[in-house]
């Protein structure tokens, strides 16, 4: 929360101002809104009006405003082809407005983890600010802001999947314990998704790779690796112990039963009666 920042302090100001007048934040995180839920909030402004005026602050040109949080309104009235607007404005540093533009989009839950990531780097790069100072001004623990940086190092297939929640901030904390290897982080990404692996699973095949190429190069690792993947799965389907030999493009699937009833049980899993 910004409680503890003087800017709180400020008295509000509510007026009514020509919409032209209001600019957009550079340094809103969010940098995509969607359009349907966009029309949706113009139906509504169209209807009973603007209940929830968005927050400004003055700027440098006399008579012109920059949006410090509810730009989804703003944009939205502008739809419904709003002149004039209501909002509350505030005295506003360039860094506070940046800082409460995050912060809204953070308590809101609004956000990906990669906005959330590039949003703070341009505010440690612009404005000079350390890991630990970003975390006090948003309400975070210096390893939940060092978490979302690194975020950034990932390749770019990994950050596409996490910006299309096709794996969760979870999985990429499993695929960032693999260091800046990319091999291997792309090897693990494609294990998430192909097998649809829980954060858990994630963790512990990011432990079996380290620990394979560790002995091995990753051609090997990865081959060996997707085999005992394979096995696994095959021995939690038909619930007995299993193995795969694997020589070039041939092989054997190997499945161990422990009692005539138990080579029936895999007989009849197998289609064989």
């Amino acid at each position: 929360m910004l409680t503890s920042s003087s800017f709180e302090k400020e008295p509000l100001q509510l007026l009514e101002i020509e919409i032209e007048k209001i600019f957009i934040n550079p340094y809103q995180p969010r940098k995509q809104f969607e359009q349907q839920q966009l029309q949706e909030l113009a139906d509504s402004i169209s209807e009973v009006g603007l209940l929830h005026p968005p927050l400004v602050r003055y700027l440098a040109e006399e008579g012109h405003y920059e949006i410090v949080s509810g730009e989804r309104r703003f944009r939205a009235a502008k739809l419904a082809g709003k002149k004039k607007i209501h909002v509350f404005i505030r005295l506003f540093t360039p860094l506070n407005s940046a800082y409460a533009a995050l912060v809204e989009n953070l308590q809101r839950v609004d956000l990906d983890p990669l906005e959330i990531a590039k949003a703070l780097k341009r505010l440690s790069l612009e404005f000079g600010l350390s890991q630990q100072q970003l975390a006090i001004k948003i309400g975070k623990k210096r390893s939940t802001v060092a978490n979302y940086l690194r975020l950034l190092t990932l390749p770019s297939p990994i950050q596409c999947s996490l910006k299309d929640q096709l794996i969760t901030m979870g999985h990429a904390k499993a695929i960032l314990a693999l260091g800046g290897q990319e091999e291997k982080q792309v090897l693990l990404h494609d294990l998430i998704l192909r097998d649809d692996l829980s954060v858990r699973e994630a963790e512990q095949a990011a432990i079996k790779i380290a620990e394979k190429s560790a002995q091995k190069k990753l051609t090997y690792v990865t081959k060996d690796f997707y085999i005992e993947q394979l096995v696994e799965r095959i021995q939690r389907q038909i619930g007995t112990k299993a193995a795969i030999h694997h020589k070039g493009k041939k092989g054997q699937i190997c499945l161990h039963y422990y009692s005539l009833d138990d080579l029936d049980r895999l007989l009849n899993l197998l289609g064989v009666g």
